[in-house]
């Protein structure tokens, strides 16, 4: 009961020592279960974002069988007709309807049977059954040159449509044998079907110039006129199931010029009849996806299980030769959504383990703290009889008292701020916090005697001194080893890789290492820094620049901890903000790459005539156009790797890219000849060779050789190939006898400062000029990357991660400095004795943190470029640059600057709120001055 009621006293009093330990430890808490919570929500919501931004024929499980599903077995067939006999050749039989009810059902079953989580994303099957494409007669008086329809039939249709007119085909008489279809030897045909019904949309009724009750007439010869029973209109146009059904609610129109308009058109009929006729069958069976349910954890499982249905042929109806061989690009969605997972577990695993390792140093500061506050109770305890562990079980059950409480709040804390499912790790995680101060504080209660000694008295020992330099050197060759073989692995293709998950332990151990170095390293080199400054102060006027850089050699302010605390958290916010600079600018690149201008304008034809109207839209400054001019051999003199070779004014193409992000150099350099030689610009493959020596075979035995002025990976604003150059379409003609295909793009900059309304206008009258050109903009496909929740997630860790960097440095500040009133009291008390002004004592307190916190920076900046180098080079950013290589790092000055400004403001505010609070406490000082 005494042993509790101390803790009572303890806890009544010096409550601010108190209070720094419960403020570390539910911000610990807080951190290690909200993080985890925050990480696996921006996995979830980003394989949810993925799958919505894909088509449903990218991301849904889509199967296509050569067969009509639903008859079973026991039905005979001649082509693709299915039969029953009934004894009634001269009306001829009806034929028998496909199950295809039962057979979705047994679909839905295959789906049921399947594992969780796939079970769970795989929505209600659909199918539809198609024949060929049948071309029909032409209607007189149609601008169709050449009409055709696609029959088919899908058991959920009626579903998606609304007849307007008419009625919903139904089934018709079939022969019983195909004979009775041709010609007998007295030139009549036995058999004269009744034409088949279809049902098509008003568009395309339009389009075709069909009517209600209109027969038309196939090209095929066993396949009977088609006869339009009703006109629809779909209930949702941009349904999902349309993009499974094309061609139906609109038809797909092309021009040939040989030929002229040619449509294709879908036109549903009753499957029954459909089964009988089609020769040939196609079925589309399909499982619509949503992974909106699926959890981090769940996606991995997720993949492995789609590529084993995929894998294999199931029999969805035993008998049935409609068979089930399924894909799907959600794997390639998958597989690009763990590579990003892999990317911001890695970039948070480097942001976490920083902060974690200054919370640690600040945990044991704010222990000593409250041990200091407890120093003389505990020195009664120890000489009224009681034991160093009675002693260190009182400080660890106060600690016990303040830390399970206080995690128990970090945690609600995190809940309220990340919502989620709490795991037993992150339990663990907030058990160990509660339990830590309790653990910290029993290890720095101090075995060798409780009362206060000066720091700068009497010589350390020789065995401390070499301890001292073996763990520094071991942390040092750890640091070096463990980054040596992060390197040396080389980069983790997300494609391969993105099944495995977890934190990589060489990702998780070498910066935090590589901090730990520096911050030693940065403890060895500042006392002789500041011992020299020491000296030139001692030969000028003035104690206090003498006195304070003395103090920080002799007696500094908290030990080394607050050193290491101040290193990690300013490497963590440098990191932060050049890793956020680097992906940020990555993203930037990729999308002015794709793009290649401030717009791009794909079209049917771009031409020269073409241009000068691009131009004279307003705000346009230059537009160029690209040509693919064909593929030619480059290399040595009658042999050579084929490239492809595109041709444009590249005087047009210089002053489009002039401020684009990864435009090629030396553009205005391709207009002239380089005596005689064709100078290109190179990517790909191309680029792999010598800058001069090699030889471009044009047509007709043409030879150049040519000057390579630059080297890319990709030539932006063009489409990806092998090997590609770039030249100057005059200058292609006159060296190589190369001559310009039709150009099919145009590359648009535009004047300084088009904002977004602007852009809009020139949009419009693109638009306008070129119905039906498509109109690219860079800043578009930017802003789609950074909408995507892995790239928010990434920002918001960036900035989580700079704001409690810099917490943890003003929590460090403010710890050395409450930590240094003791020693401080006793100079200052004898200072002022001997006429120290007041205003002298403010330079005094800066002396104690100025030195490590201006350490703190540099050494800050050395693991803020070295922890993000070792991150570019050991963690594939692609999946979330969107790029094709490693990122090159970006250090924008502005936020070292800011982060700089911040902690001198945290140095300058703590030394003015010392000096306020250090008054008044000379004769307590007095009395221990000579301690």
């Amino acid at each position: 009961m005494s042993l509790l009621l101390l803790v009572r006293r303890h806890l009544r009093t010096a409550a601010g020592a108190t209070a720094a330990l419960v403020a570390v430890t539910v911000l610990a808490a807080g951190t290690l279960s909200a993080v985890p919570r925050a990480v696996a929500a921006v996995h979830a919501d980003q394989l949810a974002h993925v799958t919505a931004q894909s088509s449903p024929l990218a991301a849904d499980l889509i199967a296509t069988t050569p067969a009509f599903p639903g008859y079973g077995e026991g039905y005979e067939t001649y082509g693709g007709v299915h039969r029953e006999e009934t004894g009634d050749d001269d009306a001829g039989p009806v034929p028998p309807a496909p199950d295809l009810d039962g057979y979705l059902a047994a679909l839905q079953d295959v789906a049921a049977d399947q594992p969780a989580p796939l079970s769970a994303v795989l929505g209600a099957p659909d199918l539809l059954v198609a024949a060929d494409r049948t071309v029909v007669e032409r209607v007189d008086g149609n601008d169709v040159a050449q009409p055709g329809v696609v029959p088919q039939a899908g058991p959920s249709a009626p579903e998606h449509v609304e007849v307007v007119d008419g009625r919903w085909p139904q089934v018709t008489r079939v022969p019983s044998d195909t004979a009775q279809l041709l010609p007998g030897s007295d030139g009549v045909v036995e058999f004269e079907p009744d034409p088949m019904e279809v049902a098509v949309s008003t568009a395309v009724a339009a389009e075709l110039d069909w009517t209600l009750g209109s027969v038309h007439a196939t090209g095929e010869p066993l396949l009977p006129p088609l006869r339009v029973v009703g006109l629809w209109e779909p209930r949702d146009g941009d349904a999902d199931y349309w993009s499974h059904v094309p061609r139906t609610t609109t038809p797909e129109i092309v021009f040939d010029p040989n030929i002229g308009k040619i449509v294709t058109a879908g036109a549903f009929a009753d499957p029954a009849t459909l089964g009988a006729w089609v020769d040939a069958p196609s079925t589309r069976i399909w499982y619509p996806v949503d992974t909106t349910d699926v959890s981090a954890q769940g996606a991995p499982a997720l993949l492995s299980q789609l590529r084993g249905l995929t894998a294999r042929t199931t029999t969805v109806v035993e008998g049935d030769a409609a068979v089930l061989e399924p894909a799907s690009g959600l794997l390639d969605v998958l597989e690009t959504t763990l590579g990003q997972r892999a990317g911001v577990d890695a970039i948070v695993t480097v942001l976490a383990v920083g902060p974690l390792g200054a919370l640690v140093a600040v945990l044991v500061l704010a222990a000593g703290l409250v041990v200091d506050r407890r120093r003389p109770t505990l020195a009664l305890l120890r000489a009224r009889g009681a034991s160093m562990t009675g002693v260190r079980a009182v400080v660890a059950l106060e600690g016990a008292v303040v830390g399970l409480p206080a995690a128990a709040v970090g945690l609600a804390v995190g809940l309220l701020v990340v919502p989620g499912e709490v795991t037993v790790g992150q339990l663990a995680a907030t058990a160990a916090c509660g339990v830590a101060p309790a653990l910290v504080l029993a290890a720095v209660t101090p075995a060798a005697g409780l009362r206060a000694a000066r720091a700068d008295l009497g010589t350390v020992p020789a065995r401390r001194r070499r301890a001292r330099l073996g763990v520094e050197v071991a942390v040092v060759a750890a640091a070096a080893g463990t980054s040596w073989l992060a390197v040396d692995r080389g980069v983790v293709a997300s494609g391969a890789g993105a099944g495995t998950t977890g934190v990589d332990p060489l990702l998780a151990v070498a910066p935090l290492l590589v901090g730990v170095a520096v911050a030693l390293l940065t403890l060895r080199l500042v006392p002789p820094v500041v011992r020299a400054a020491e000296r030139v102060a001692a030969r000028r006027p003035g104690i206090v620049p003498f006195l304070g850089a003395a103090r920080v050699r002799r007696d500094p302010a908290g030990g080394p901890l607050p050193a290491v605390a101040l290193v990690l958290a300013v490497g963590v916010a440098m990191s932060s903000l050049v890793l956020s600079g680097t992906v940020r600018q990555a993203i930037t690149e990729e999308a002015w790459s794709e793009v290649g201008g401030d717009l791009r304008v794909a079209g049917p034809v771009v031409d020269a005539e073409t241009v000068p109207a691009l131009e004279a839209v307003a705000q346009v400054d230059a537009a160029a156009s690209l040509a693919d001019a064909g593929r030619y051999p480059l290399g040595r003199v009658g042999s050579g790797t084929p490239v492809t070779v595109w041709t444009t004014d590249t005087d047009a193409l210089g002053r489009v890219q002039r401020d684009v992000p990864g435009a090629p150099s030396g553009l205005d350099r391709l207009s002239t000849p380089d005596d005689g030689r064709l100078p290109v610009v190179a990517a790909g493959n191309a680029a792999s060779g010598p800058t001069e020596g090699q030889v471009l075979s044009g047509p007709g035995g043409a030879r150049v050789e040519i000057v390579v002025v630059d080297r890319v990976d990709a030539l932006p604003g063009l489409p990806p190939s092998s090997g590609a150059l770039l030249v100057d379409t005059a200058l292609a003609a006159e060296l190589a006898g190369i001559t310009p295909g039709t150009a099919r793009l145009a590359l648009l900059g535009l004047a300084d400062g088009t904002d977004r309304a602007g852009r809009d206008r020139v949009e419009a009258e693109i638009a306008a000029l070129l119905p039906t050109a498509v109109v690219d903009d860079p800043r578009a496909g930017e802003q789609a990357l950074l909408a995507a929740p892995a790239t928010g997630g990434l920002a918001a860790a960036f900035t989580v991660a700079v704001v409690l960097s810099v917490l943890l440095c003003v929590a460090t500040v403010a710890l050395m400095l409450v930590l240094g009133t003791p020693a401080r009291s006793r100079v200052l008390a004898v200072l002022r004795t001997l006429g120290l002004p007041r205003r002298a004592e403010r330079g005094l307190v800066a002396w104690e943190v100025g030195p490590w916190a201006g350490a703190a920076l540099l050494a800050g900046g050395v693991v803020g470029l070295a922890v993000p180098a070792l991150v570019v080079a050991v963690v594939d950013l692609t999946p979330l640059t969107g790029g094709d290589g490693a990122p090159a790092l970006v250090v924008d000055p502005w936020g070292p600057a800011a982060l700089a400004t911040g902690l001198l403001v945290a140095v300058v505010a703590g030394t003015s709120l010392v000096r306020i609070t250090g008054r008044g406490r000379g004769t307590d000082a007095w009395r221990t001055a000579t301690d």
